[in-house]
């Protein structure tokens, strides 16, 4: 029988890369005994970094799986990535649990990328625990750390506190329970967290305001509770590496962490009507419904669609609807992951996580169901990658591997695009940055052994016109075989921004024949896919081809063809022909002294400013800028700021660029187009 949801705990650990979390997650498996032995990331020992890559990084790069058992509890603890140029590697585990452990170094502190972690906690409307980790550091702070973290919410509350910090931490103790014999530190903030707790239940409050005495057993219960309704967010402290903090850390956990039956607001909806939203409801005798928020292809094992069973249960061999095709396919093996490790299993229910074996049709952010309604779990919204390359196998030979490779490594990594530019036959590969694209490259020769050249993309202009612009064409061919005749009168337009393209026939008196219309505009059309003045594609076009002739012999499709794309081009050429350049929204984050830095390089990367805020010893500035400005400012932010700065980038919107930018735009395009020429 599947165990109930109410004994299976399911938490997320986040944090800003070098918080030592994945080192405090091994140290906490350890000291559950669900792993025999402490492995050590600088060695390449760990349980849980065991990918190549990250070995030779020494830092996170996959989600990974992790469990163990203790009081009848099973506890599933999903490691992510620190750095933020993998963000996109945390929105599906995220959708998988109920609470986040969110680790913060006591160095470090909160820093930029700490708020933006939070923020997303926020938006899944997940409880969370807090750790202040490496206490054992030389400069190691937590009363200043305690005060950061109150700025991002007055619920962090320490439910442990450190004994001596820095070198001399000896142990950590709780705050929470009676104060007998407890330091003043423990004291101090035992009281301010028992009256956080108290204060979220109003009977409690009353009775506790009143001089009654509530018994531990009470308590205990209403933490739970507020824990569960984001009331609270204990902070507990804690050195990873020297295993201080970590027993109280899992006695929390197993203890007070949210069950997996905790409602979140989940729901679903029917493949083919997104608008009917259903609640999900965690129990083993509903219908089977699963998230698959990881998939890994192994060259050796196969594939491993990583799944949080929401509702129903599983079985080996046994079967699920897939979401692609909504035909019936069998299941195979199931195992629950410790790390790399994989432990079988017959079975599994509703709260649990396992992943299925070979399944090779399911890729990341799936909903798998049974019974007669085929459920879908909308994706997350990841950012969009805006750091691209293109990307060419250096063999020919390659190119089918190429092909096989990407696919599965886009299916893993779900904040990595690649599309195939028509207009350039390049394979544009797109993520967060710089590093996440270096880390793609030496997968695919690592894993797949397929190695790539790369060179910067052409930056996606568009073109456009910005006047009325009409003329004609002739296309005559009378040697070498059968004749050619077409000839097509053009008018062009501009459309609003956005508006796409049109096409009007308003030949009159049958001067061309309706189908040989039809010919003209499939010419127009690979214009518009071309370009006119720099070979990128025509937008917000509307395009009336009025008169014309025929020929009752030589007239012929192919030669309507030809007369529509150079009647095209030459009124596009009359209608003032402009560029247009993408123009992507950024939010920079900074340390405040890097401000007269940041503003001058945004100046002139022609950015406009259009917000500011403050926040403590940071700063964040709101600005639209073109893409082709920034294209590599993830180092440029860097060096400016010590590597403290964060940005995002999304699209926003294209306009016209500047006279002088078009004309650099237009005269390399020109360039290439003679190169090409002399080449062919």
């Amino acid at each position: 029988m599947p165990r109930s949801p109410e004994t299976i705990r399911n938490l997320a650990l986040i944090g800003q890369n070098a918080s030592g979390k994945t080192t405090l997650l091994e140290h906490l498996l350890f000291k559950a005994g669900a792993i025999p032995r402490l492995g050590k990331i600088e060695d390449g020992t760990s349980v849980l970094d065991y990918d190549d890559l990250e070995r030779e990084r020494r830092h996170t790069i996959d989600p990974k799986v992790a469990f163990f058992e203790k009081d009848g509890v099973l506890v599933h603890l999903i490691d992510t990535p620190g750095y933020r140029d993998l963000l996109g590697h945390i929105f599906g585990p995220l959708m998988a649990v109920e609470a986040a452990v969110l680790v913060v170094d006591a160095d470090e502190g909160v820093r930029p990328y700490t708020r933006k972690l939070w923020q997303l906690i926020e938006r899944n409307n997940l409880p969370r625990f807090v750790v202040i980790n490496r206490l054992d550091r030389e400069h190691a702070r937590f009363e200043e750390i305690l005060d950061q973290l109150h700025k991002l919410s007055p619920k962090c509350v320490p439910m442990t506190v450190p004994v001596g910090l820095g070198p001399s931490l000896s142990g950590v103790e709780s705050s929470f329970g009676a104060a007998k014999g407890k330091s003043e530190l423990a004291r101090t903030y035992g009281e301010s967290f028992m009256e956080t707790v108290i204060e979220t239940n109003e009977e409690l409050l009353e009775k506790y305001l009143g001089g009654e005495e509530i018994s531990s057993a009470v308590l205990d219960q209403q933490l739970a509770e507020a824990i569960q309704k984001r009331g609270i967010f204990p902070v507990l402290s804690a050195s990873g590496a020297k295993d201080l903090g970590l027993a109280e850390l899992v006695q929390a956990l197993v203890k007070y962490a949210p069950p997996a039956s905790t409602d979140l607001g989940r729901t679903a909806h029917l493949f083919d009507k997104p608008e009917e939203k259903a609640a999900l409801k965690s129990s083993s005798g509903e219908p089977l419904c699963g998230f698959v928020f990881r998939s890994v292809s192994d060259p050796y094992v196969g594939k491993l669609t990583i799944t949080r069973l929401l509702s129903g249960s599983v079985a080996q061999n046994g079967l699920f609807i897939n979401p692609h095709t909504g035909k019936t396919e069998k299941i195979g093996k199931l195992v629950r992951l410790q790390g790399k490790e994989q432990v079988p299993v017959e079975s599994a229910g509703a709260g649990e996580i396992v992943a299925l074996l070979k399944v090779e049709a399911l890729k990341c952010f799936d909903t798998i169901a049974t019974g007669e309604k085929r459920l879908v779990i909308d994706h997350p919204k990841l950012p969009t990658p805006m750091y691209g390359r293109a990307l060419e196998p250096k063999t020919k030979t390659d190119e089918k591997k190429f092909s096989e490779a990407i696919a599965k490594v886009t299916d893993e990594d779900p904040g990595v695009v690649a599309k195939r530019d028509h207009r350039t036959n390049e394979m544009v590969v797109s993520g967060s940055s710089q590093l996440h694209l270096l880390i793609v490259i030496q997968r695919l020769k690592n894993r797949f052994n397929v190695e790539v050249n790369t060179k910067d993309p052409k930056i996606p202009y568009l073109e456009t016109i910005t006047a009325k612009g009409d003329d004609k064409y002739r296309h005559k061919k009378q040697t070498g075989g059968a004749g050619e005749f077409a000839e097509v009168w053009m008018r062009v337009e501009p459309l609003p921004r956005g508006g796409g393209y049109e096409f009007a026939n308003d030949v009159f008196g049958g001067a061309i024949a309706e189908s040989y219309v039809t010919s003209a505009e499939k010419g127009v059309k690979v214009v518009m896919e071309q370009g006119v003045i720099a070979g990128y594609p025509v937008v917000d076009v509307k395009v009336t081809v009025y008169d014309g002739k025929e020929h009752p012999v030589d007239s012929k499709d192919v030669a309507f063809q030809k007369a529509g794309r150079e009647a095209f081009k030459l009124a596009v050429r009359q209608a003032k022909p402009v560029l247009l350049e993408p123009i992507v929204n950024l939010e920079v984050t900074f340390p405040a002294e890097a401000m007269g830095d940041i503003t001058g390089d945004l100046n002139r990367r022609r950015a406009r400013v259009n917000g500011m805020d403050s926040d403590g010893e940071f700063q964040t500035i709101r600005a639209q800028v073109p893409l082709a400005e920034i294209s590599e400012y993830s180092n440029t932010l860097g060096a400016m700021t010590g590597g403290q700065g964060t940005y995002e980038i999304e699209m926003s919107h294209y306009e016209v660029a500047p006279g002088n930018v078009q004309q650099k735009i237009i005269e390399m395009a020109a360039r290439a187009h003679q190169e090409k020429k002399e080449e062919d």
